[in-house]
């Protein structure tokens, strides 16, 4: 690690950034093509409807979040079989890690 000699994270600037209408703007548009990808997959639920997926701010105290979920009863049954919004969010471009049995998150 000898070329980050001297280097300095500024946590200001970085926590800036990460609470900048810029970024948040970023990590939402990318919550909304992980749940448009879900729900353009096509499942549904028993009833017929389609399966709820929803994209929602998840506020913290140090950066802008957002989640997208399937809060349904089928939803965890839609990821374990299908992996439905990891396929989602990987379509988008993003890493997805900790889902499967015996991976460290």
């Amino acid at each position: 690690m000898d070329a980050f000699e001297g280097f300095r994270v500024d946590r200001d600037g970085v926590r800036e950034l990460l609470n900048s209408s810029g970024f948040r703007d970023a990590v939402q548009a990318a919550a909304e093509q992980v749940g448009a990808t879900a729900r353009g997959a096509g499942h549904r639920v028993t009833s017929g409807e389609p399966l709820p997926v929803e994209v929602f701010a998840d506020p913290n105290h140090d950066r802008t979040g957002f989640t997208v979920a399937v809060r349904h009863p089928a939803g965890i049954g839609m990821e374990a079989r299908y992996g439905l919004l990891k396929r989602a969010a990987e379509a988008a471009g993003l890493e997805v890690t900790g889902l499967d049995a015996g991976e460290e998150s």
